[in-house]
């Protein structure tokens, strides 16, 4: 297998590039002109990964593509991550028609689901309903992609979010409740949610590349732990060495606070997260039972092991 890879300087790609060469295959990083991947022993090629004639020579050779990069930094405007995340999809996989690659793996969140989830886990048939500029763009990424099926292999790997992302909301929530230990929690905290290592990530997309055949055109999800907000804020802060204390706020007074504007008096907000309590008082579980039946994948870093990796970036580098 000669592999292409991008997304390799976000965390996610990172753990992928690391996962790949534990497997000894031959993997080739596509980075941004001027970025370069943390690994140097990877062999990296910068090209505009809009670019679809510069990407079908950098993909010269390869037999599957990994599409791990996502623009998530908050903040940016719709066309910004339109082009970064719906545009760099179709450009790679018009690359990956030129050179009749045998694969293309998209990898997606499962967060483009919204807030509306049931408290019992979602299959993949779940129909996406995404909230905001950047969510809707890496939904309709999704859906460009499934546009290419006739000509070329793709399977979408939608992971549930990430802990270890560096923009991701997941973080941002996890670093406050570290912060701020006395911090009121929505219905007690007891709002069930799916979340995934950066490590346990990588090792999802190693256990489909393999059988890839089995895995075209299909929709996969990825977890780690099944977990609640409070397991999170308290495991968080032990790792941290910082007692946990939080007040039970109960989901509708929390509401009615929130409808008032005195959220962030009662329920301080992290900086640059909108809607927190409508964030941390919705359940966000999934069922991963397809990915693991398929392919004997399971993940290996408990809840506090993955905690470790977000809160300290350099652990599994």
């Amino acid at each position: 297998m000669r592999i292409v890879l991008t997304g390799a300087e976000q965390s996610p790609g990172r753990q992928i590039l690391a996962e790949l060469r534990r497997q000894d295959v031959e993997v080739r990083v596509l980075v941004e002109p001027g970025v370069e991947p943390d690994d140097d022993r990877a062999e990296a090629h910068a090209v505009d990964l809009q670019d679809a004639a510069a990407l079908s020579e950098a993909l010269d050779g390869a037999t599957h593509v990994v599409h791990a990069y996502a623009l998530t930094e908050p903040g940016r405007s719709a066309a910004d991550y339109d082009a970064a995340n719906i545009d760099s999809t179709t450009a790679l996989l018009d690359a990956c028609k030129k050179v009749a690659v045998s694969g293309f793996m998209l990898v997606s969140t499962t967060e483009i689901y919204g807030g509306e989830l049931p408290p019992w886990p979602v299959p993949e048939s779940w129909t996406p309903h995404p909230s905001g500029a950047l969510l809707q763009s890496r939904a309709t990424a999704e859906q460009a992609a499934r546009t290419y099926r006739r000509s070329v292999p793709i399977a979408l790997l939608r992971a549930a979010p990430c802990l270890a992302a560096e923009h991701g909301l997941l973080r941002r929530v996890v670093g406050h409740f570290v912060s701020h230990p006395r911090a009121g929690l929505v219905a007690g905290g007891r709002t069930p949610i799916s979340v995934i290592a950066a490590a346990d990530l990588a090792r999802a997309v190693w256990a489909l590349l393999p059988s890839f055949d089995q895995a075209a055109d299909q929709v996969f999800h990825a977890a780690g732990a099944h977990t609640t907000w409070r397991e999170l804020a308290e495991q968080g802060c032990r790792l941290r060495s910082v007692e946990p204390r939080f007040w039970t706020a109960p989901w509708p007074l929390a509401r009615a606070l929130d409808a008032a504007s005195l959220s962030n008096w009662a329920l301080p907000a992290p900086e640059g997260v909108d809607a927190y309590v409508e964030l941390i008082g919705r359940p966000h579980l999934i069922d991963d039972s397809k990915v693991r039946i398929r392919t004997g994948y399971s993940p290996v870093l408990n809840l506090r092991g993955a905690l470790a990796q977000a809160l300290n970036p350099e652990v599994g580098r």
